[in-house]
């Protein structure tokens, strides 16, 4: 018999009205998310763009949207063109340097409603193309789709996975990314992008204690993980949020003191926000961990561990999944002994 993964994401298409978005928007049945912002210069040609391309009758992009539980709309965006409109609707930017527009420029949605009202209308009568992703598609499904059409940064996925799983997941990685501090220059300042790397040094912890396993028939894709392992950390008390704290404080300051000492460079710095930088991290942190529980010298284990240049080709070259990531650590244990 045939077997194929049930893995299906469950979406329709609506078109929307820029006049009924705004109005949703009010009423917080349509929401975005918490990240950083872009600057105001860059809003407003944002903003300028959105608006010109409306008015000549163009065609702007599908939005996607996650349809939440209450009913509201996530909007998936990355390139922030419906937040940024929904800023002029506000009254909180102009329009500026329209090309075929140029007796609107500094104009705002008060003079637009107040001088033009059939230009106006028509920006109010133009209807959105939203893609909504059914509520019942498993959450992890919601991010990956992300992957695949938005190209979300690190910063961003993270703030789309704290409005998809709750207020609760969001505290909990702020607690535990808090305890990092400012010192470790290798750490993103954006809150965000901090609690984005907290989650994947989790996740690696889950996956080499085998809280997170596979079961039969099963193959976790990377989302999935990062989906089990939010469920984990959701489901601790407030005596795990202090003892997790203590262990990322403890193994940053022994990383940090290693890295002052030593004379190897992971260009950490440089890697921010990316990938690279998610997997050493996850790696480093657990190799601290792994000298703690059985009683090692966690100095001398980040040496052996970091020196490794097979063992580092091979975390960069493989796959995110269960399979790699207990080999690589078997590789560690192997290099630790």
């Amino acid at each position: 018999m045939e077997r194929f993964s049930g893995n299906y994401i469950d979406c329709y298409e609506k078109k929307i009205s820029v006049r009924q978005i705004y109005r949703m928007y009010r009423e917080r049945r349509i929401v975005f998310p918490t990240v950083p912002l872009m600057k105001r210069t860059k809003k407003i040609e944002r903003i300028s763009g959105v608006v010109e391309i409306i008015l000549l009758g163009f065609t702007l992009p599908t939005v996607y949207v996650s349809e939440r539980q209450d009913g509201s709309l996530l909007v998936l965006e990355s390139d922030d063109r419906l937040r940024c409109l929904i800023e002029f609707l506000e009254g909180n930017y102009p329009v500026r340097g329209l090309e075929f527009y140029p007796e609107l420029d500094e104009c705002k949605i008060e003079r637009l409603e107040r001088q033009f009202p059939r230009r106006s209308s028509w920006l109010y009568d133009y209807s959105f193309s939203f893609l909504v992703i059914e509520y019942t598609t498993p959450r992890y499904m919601h991010i990956q789709m992300g992957n695949y059409i938005e190209r979300w940064n690190f910063t961003r996925e993270q703030g789309i996975r704290n409005e998809l799983y709750g207020g609760d997941l969001e505290q909990r990685l702020r607690l535990l990314e808090q305890t990092l501090g400012g010192s470790a220059g290798f750490f993103s300042k954006v809150d965000l992008n901090r609690q984005y790397m907290v989650l994947r040094i989790l996740m690696y912890r889950f996956v080499r204690l085998e809280y997170i396993q596979e079961e039969w028939g099963e193959s976790l894709s990377f989302q999935q993980l990062l989906d089990r392992a939010v469920a984990l950390a959701l489901e601790k008390d407030s005596h795990w949020i202090s003892e997790t704290a203590d262990a990322l404080r403890e193994a940053t300051e022994e990383i940090l003191y290693w890295e002052r000492k030593a004379f190897m460079n992971l260009d950490l710095e440089r890697e921010k926000g990316k990938e690279r930088q998610a997997r050493v991290l996850g790696y480093l942190y657990n190799t601290v961990w792994i000298c703690r529980e059985k009683d090692w010298v966690a100095q001398r284990g980040l040496e052996r561990v970091v020196s490794d240049s097979v063992l580092w080709r091979r975390i960069e070259s493989d796959k995110v999944n269960i399979a790699g990531i207990r080999r690589h650590f078997d590789m560690i244990e192997e290099r630790l002994r």
